[in-house]
């Protein structure tokens, strides 16, 4: 109780001049001498131009011909004398306008408060007596209400709205610590309620614990800004009951008050730039639908041109799609709320030169993903090789390459290291024409006949599954080596993706004809010494009751 009344003895004595108004300050008996007190003036230099009283706006000084005073200098004098005036107990019915040697003035019989001269009345557009009158009537009203604010009755009725504000601001404080201590108790409970956390795909995000513990963390920190909130809003209304403080209660509150309003009101300003900027959404939004319509028909071949393959639809589309956003983009800037800021375009500026830094890389191979697909390099499900690399193409992006090899080992190369490589396509040559060949060598001795061996390779391959009858297989030699000769067989197929299967069928085809024939394969190198031994064809190896015969040197002399 002791904290409340110094705090209302504060809020009632704090203006220092309260002890000088309760005893009537007299108005000078004699006529106000300009220049005398003008002698007296403070020197102080003041923002505006303007004659106030207690806040209210009375006249403004625009010019000082009076005595060679300065305005600002006027200005001070001016309000002196009408503070002086209001302070004292003389009727404000007193006031008249009165004829000087410098123009009208505004006083009574005792003094003179201001003077209206003919260049005020000339700035104003008035003449020097309508200017006169209506800055009476203005000086009149707020001197009037500047008494009736000044009073002890206005004093103990502000006294007794702080009592009452106090008390409001103790059960509003009190009422927030039972509410938040009635949430704080039901929050406990949260754990009985999440007792198996929170799981995103069987992952466990929040357990129960923590969900508690943010509950809380959020109840007190809603308490301290409730509080907080109710001091702000406290010590404005107080500061509103008296007339000293009644401007810094204003300003107080305008600090809360301002930032929202100010964002209200751009809100409503730009509400005409956010119709433009709906309409350009809603216009792209269709072009968009329109564009993924068309080219969907044409993936689909349900749209044909001659000009343009089916597999060209879907990168086309991603590029189109990707300039009608940045053009809706590009014309919808200039309606963006604040875009014209150089704070926004700063930034602007900023993220730029980064993403140009940092995208050249990802620029080079949107570039080579262009070519790629519009040179028909090769399509999805192509059997290629690039580099070291074989495999069926499963994925085509404006950025990357993925081939699954044979292996089903997913790899993905960035296009410009495709477009720097050679690129083999089999799929392409197997559609085209004949097929595609695929070969394989066999190193056989200068013993056996090469129409023997070709004849051996090309029933191999005859007999091997997905390599075409027509056209027909064909044997090269391909080089006459030291010990042995180097023979090629060369098949046709349609299915190379199929090729890892072929080769190994062809090749147990090819041991087993040779095998047959009694052929033996010179691959690699092949070296031994004999003694009798038979040859190292498998069947005669593997028949029955054939014995390896011992090792055995004879010294021949």
């Amino acid at each position: 109780m002791k904290n409340i009344l110094a705090l209302i003895l504060c809020l009632m004595f704090v203006n220092p001049s309260w002890a000088a108004r309760s005893q009537p300050a007299a108005v000078a008996s004699a006529p106000i001498a300009v220049s005398a007190v003008a002698a007296s003036a403070p020197l102080a230099l003041e923002a505006t131009s303007m004659v106030t009283l207690a806040g209210e706006e009375i006249f403004r000084v625009q010019a000082s011909p009076v005595a060679s005073l300065s305005v600002q200098a006027r200005v001070n004098l001016i309000k002196s004398n009408i503070q002086t005036f209001a302070d004292s107990k003389v009727d404000i019915k007193k006031l008249k306008v009165l004829e000087g040697p410098e123009g009208a003035a505004i006083g009574t019989a005792d003094g003179v408060l201001l003077v209206i001269t003919e260049q005020d009345a000339k700035l104003e557009n008035k003449t020097t007596l309508e200017l006169a009158i209506s800055v009476l009537g203005k000086v009149q009203t707020a001197v009037e209400d500047y008494r009736t604010k000044h009073t002890w009755k206005t004093y103990a009725i502000g006294a007794a709205f702080s009592i009452l504000s106090i008390i409001g601001l103790w059960q509003a404080l009190l009422w927030n610590s039972r509410a938040f201590e009635w949430l704080t108790r039901k929050a406990l409970t949260v754990h009985d309620f999440w007792k198996s956390g929170i799981h995103f795909k069987g992952i466990e995000v929040l357990s129960s614990t923590r969900i508690e513990n943010i509950v809380l963390l959020a109840l007190k920190s809603l308490r301290i800004f409730v509080v907080l909130l109710c001091l702000y809003f406290f010590l404005p209304l107080i500061l509103s009951f008296f007339p000293e403080t009644r401007k810094l209660s204003s300003t107080i509150f305008d600090y809360l008050l301002t930032p929202f309003a100010s964002i209200f009101y751009t809100l409503v300003k730009y509400i005409p730039n956010l119709f433009y900027i709906f309409v350009i959404g809603v216009i792209a939004n269709y072009i968009l639908k329109l564009i993924s319509y068309v080219f969907t028909l044409i993936e689909h071949g349900d749209l044909k041109f001659d000009w343009f393959y089916e597999d060209w639809a879907r990168p086309t589309y991603q590029i189109v799609r990707f300039l009608v956003i940045v053009t809706a983009l590009i014309s919808a800037y200039p309606y963006i709320p604040g875009s014209s800021s150089e704070a926004f375009q700063g930034v602007g500026l900023v993220l730029g030169a980064i993403i140009s830094f940092a995208s050249s890389s990802a620029i080079s191979n949107i570039v080579a993903g262009v070519i790629l697909t519009y040179t028909r390099a090769f399509r999805l499900n192509d059997r290629i090789q690039v580099g070291e690399t074989v495999g069926d193409v499963v994925e085509k992006t404006l950025l990357v390459t993925r081939v699954k090899t044979i292996k089903h080992v997913v790899i993905t190369i960035p296009n410009s290291l495709v477009m720097g490589t050679q690129i083999i396509n089999f799929s392409t040559s197997a559609a085209e024409g004949r097929g595609v060949i695929l070969h394989t060598s066999v190193t056989i001795g200068y013993d056996v006949a090469w129409k023997q061996v070709e004849s051996l390779l090309i029933a191999a391959a005859l007999k091997t599954d997905k390599l075409l009858k027509t056209p027909a297989p064909f044997v090269l030699q391909t080089s006459l080596d030291d010990w042995y000769v180097a023979y090629e067989i060369n098949a046709y197929t349609k299915e190379p993706e199929l090729m890892a299967v072929i080769y190994s069928e062809l090749h147990k085809n090819i041991q087993e004809e040779f095998d047959v024939a009694g052929v033996e394969i010179m691959s690699p190198h092949y070296m031994t010494l004999r003694d009798g031994n038979a040859s190292t064809v498998p069947s005669v190896l593997g028949a029955p009751g054939y014995t390896t015969p011992a090792f055995t040197v004879r010294d021949v002399k």
